[in-house]
């Protein structure tokens, strides 16, 4: 089973504290590659809204806020996250840095997808990054229920997270079979992550897939990452 929402936000409370790397995957040896391709895949400075959901330490956001402070100033980033240091380092790392008319980080504290405040179709981009995969299968379709409710008809979901590398590379191979066996024995210790293939959860509730890649990891942690590009369900393609 995978980790409580109780146990998740401990976890992640103390990768905070800590300075672990865990909540800043964009500065990972597995999410710097990926994060890089989800931005080439993102066309963020066409967008105006963006709810980041699981949003960490806000790495993500300050990447992009940054990249876009010239070309896109029409930019809104909100960030949810169920850890309250989590939040506090958003708020450090992006709110005092770009201002609130520019982002807002939001406390998840009952760690419910379906509590977050959004309005219906008002967001042109949902992006969630390395959070699927340490959710349980109920509260991993409630994220994508809450994705569908508030994009926009052609705004986008940009997800990454780990998946099985184990025909990557002899590193890639490796390090999939130890955190495999971490996740089994002490899953904490991965930060309840575990490998997923997420396009067929996807494609079952009538997503779009518009486009995907598995990269290859740049350093430690040797873990191939999964990132998608997909539009929201048509009426007549939902699934049930």
């Amino acid at each position: 089973s995978t980790l409580s929402r109780s146990e998740a936000r401990t976890v992640y409370d103390g990768f905070a504290e800590s300075g672990h790397a865990g909540g800043k995957d964009a500065d990972s040896g597995y999410g710097g590659p990926a994060v890089k391709a989800l931005m080439e895949m993102a066309d963020f400075e066409s967008a105006k809204s963006v709810l980041d959901y699981g949003c960490g330490q806000g790495k993500l956001a300050e990447l992009v806020l940054s990249e876009t402070k010239r070309s896109n100033k029409d930019l809104y980033w909100k960030g949810i996250d169920q850890s309250p240091n989590m939040v506090e380092k958003f708020t450090e790392r992006c709110v005092e840095k770009f201002g609130a008319d520019k982002c807002a980080v939001e406390l998840l504290e009952d760690g419910e997808p379906s509590s977050v405040h959004v309005k219906a179709n008002s967001v042109d981009r949902f992006v969630s990054t390395y959070c699927l995969d340490l959710l349980s299968e109920e509260d991993m379709y409630a994220v994508l229920n809450l994705a569908e409710r508030c994009l926009t008809p052609d705004g986008k979901l940009l997800l990454s997270g780990i998946t099985w590398g184990y025909k990557a590379s002899v590193k890639t191979f490796a390090m999939t079979l130890v955190w495999e066996l971490l996740y089994v024995i002490q899953r904490r210790k991965v930060g309840g992550c575990r490998p997923q293939a997420l396009q067929p959860s996807l494609k079952s509730k009538g997503w779009r897939i518009e486009n995907s890649v598995n990269t290859l990891p740049n350093g430690f942690p040797w873990m191939v990452s999964e990132v998608i590009v997909a539009r929201p369900p048509l009426d007549n393609e939902k699934g049930e």
